[in-house]
């Protein structure tokens, strides 16, 4: 791989595409590599490849539309002359703009993890992040998917100029948190605008905000503490940059005793950890740690009863749930989640699938984890879903394919055959999911047939996959009784 890449600016001209321009490459420089042994060892995950990390720099527009220079990581396999799928993959809420997966923090580990799975993956820092001016516009649907799309041409010319790996026809979109909401918006992006460049494969939105005005709202401004204030703050100084008619002044919003430390925090003089801290701690001493306590009566009127007002205008558009998904999607939450409800998994998995969504579903995978405690489950459910549709093929050729085995009887009562094709010396990894993509068994595979027991599960479809981490296969299994 090159360590630095550089080409030369499209030409600007008043009137002329944003997305034209947009796809350029600014530069990319080698950050380092690591190797699967260490990534396994460290992330607790069966890491399939070695993989370099790149710093990329690309052209993306502004919220108000002007051209700007974002930044994002983006994770190669290493395995010259390999295909890969591309991964978009979308982080959670950072302190600040240093706190961002281009200089390996906010989130850089799940996008590491997704490259050693084998998937060229593009962590975009947003914007207001990285090398972005201005303030991070947080939670803003639009600029959420514009710049990781547009990060994603940027990879695809990328690959084009670099003989050392290629891109098949995939695209997997995924994100925990803030990178959730980001994750559905980019995907509801690319169906709905852009179906000609990219066909989405499959998407796994984890623990998002998809019901910003409604599900989130009354969450977070309900009579119950809420000990993550500071994201109130600065959903508001995010949508006044972005809509521009919000406020004219922060004490029509909030209280004159948050001034203050919400002007620092806007000012990059503190982070948000620290905004956090400051305001909870004014709170404590005025009532509880309760959010809509920090807005002046007349706007919290207007928030806790969902009234009319230009900051309700910019809650509803940046929900991200009420359209109609066609890729395989899965919204993986947990139930005791204390930052972003599941309710907004479930909202969206009824309105979205009332919508005609081919194949949605949520699914709580770990209903006693909190915010942080549900980022494990919900990456581990995540992988075992994208697992199901992932074509690789490596420097050596062999490919991940359909066609490595057989299956009888199917559909299956009882005991499952699973022959190879072709004789065969290394062991697989046998692993079964059901339509979920929750893993249900995982077996060893040790010579050219296995018969697995399937007559305690219930009736249905699943997807058998095998893996030596060299080769792979997928099949379809009906199981009847």
């Amino acid at each position: 791989m090159k360590n630095s890449f550089t080409k030369i600016l499209c030409l600007f001209f008043l009137g002329l595409s944003f997305n034209l321009c947009a796809q350029n490459v600014v530069e990319v420089t080698f950050i380092e590599s690591r190797t699967k042994e260490a990534i396994s060892s460290n992330f607790g995950v069966d890491a399939q490849f070695d993989v370099n990390l790149y710093r990329m720099l690309y052209e993306t527009p502004d919220i108000q539309g002007n051209l700007d220079t974002a930044s994002g990581l983006f994770i190669i396999p290493d395995n010259p002359g390999g295909t890969f799928p591309l991964l978009s993959y979308s982080h959670g809420t950072v302190n600040d703009r240093n706190d961002v997966p281009s200089l390996l923090e906010g989130g850089a580990e799940l996008a590491i993890i997704f490259g050693s799975l084998g998937y060229v993956t593009a962590a975009a820092d947003f914007l207001g992040l990285g090398t972005a001016r201005g303030i991070h516009p947080y939670v803003h649907a639009d600029s959420e998917a514009s710049a990781s799309v547009d990060m994603l041409y940027a990879m695809q010319a990328y690959a084009e100029t670099d003989p050392a790996f290629n891109l098949n026809d995939q695209l997997f979109v995924t994100g925990y948190s803030q990178g959730g909401h980001a994750a559905m918006a980019t995907h509801r992006l690319i169906e709905t605008e852009l179906s000609d460049d990219f066909t989405v494969t499959a998407t796994a939105p984890m623990s998002g905000p998809y019901s910003i005005s409604q599900e989130m709202r009354k969450f977070t401004t309900g009579d119950d503490p809420y000990f993550f204030v500071a994201y109130l703050a600065s959903l508001v100084l995010s949508y006044e940059a972005a809509y521009g008619n919000i406020y004219t002044d922060l004490e029509e919003i909030f209280k004159p005793q948050f001034i203050e430390d919400i002007v620092s925090f806007e000012n990059e003089e503190i982070t948000l950890f620290q905004l956090n801290l400051q305001l909870v701690f004014k709170l404590q001493f005025g009532g509880g740690v309760i959010p809509k306590l920090m807005l002046q009566d007349s706007i919290r009127e207007i928030v806790v009863n969902d009234g009319e007002h230009p900051i309700m205008d910019a809650l509803r558009d940046n929900d991200t749930f009420d359209w109609t998904a066609s890729a395989p999607t899965r919204l993986f939450y947990c139930t005791a989640d204390d930052q972003v409800t599941f309710r907004n998994a479930i909202l969206a998995d009824s309105v979205m699938n009332a919508n005609g969504a081919t194949d949605l579903t949520s699914m709580d995978v770990a209903s006693n984890q909190d915010h942080g405690g549900c980022v494990t489950p919900a990456t581990t459910a995540t992988i075992d879903f994208f697992a199901q549709f992932q074509d690789v093929m490596v420097g050596t050729n062999e490919v991940f394919t359909q066609d490595l085995f057989e299956v009888y009887p199917n559909p299956v009562r009882d005991i499952l055959t699973i022959q190879m094709e072709t004789e065969r010396s290394s062991e697989f990894t046998v692993s079964l999911y059901d339509v979920y993509g929750k893993l249900i068994l995982t077996n060893i595979m040790s010579g050219n047939n296995l018969d697995i027991e399937v007559s305690g599960l219930p009736v249905g479809m699943y997807v058998l996959a095998i893996n030596d981490g060299t080769v792979r296969g997928v099949e379809k299994i009906n199981i009847q009784r």
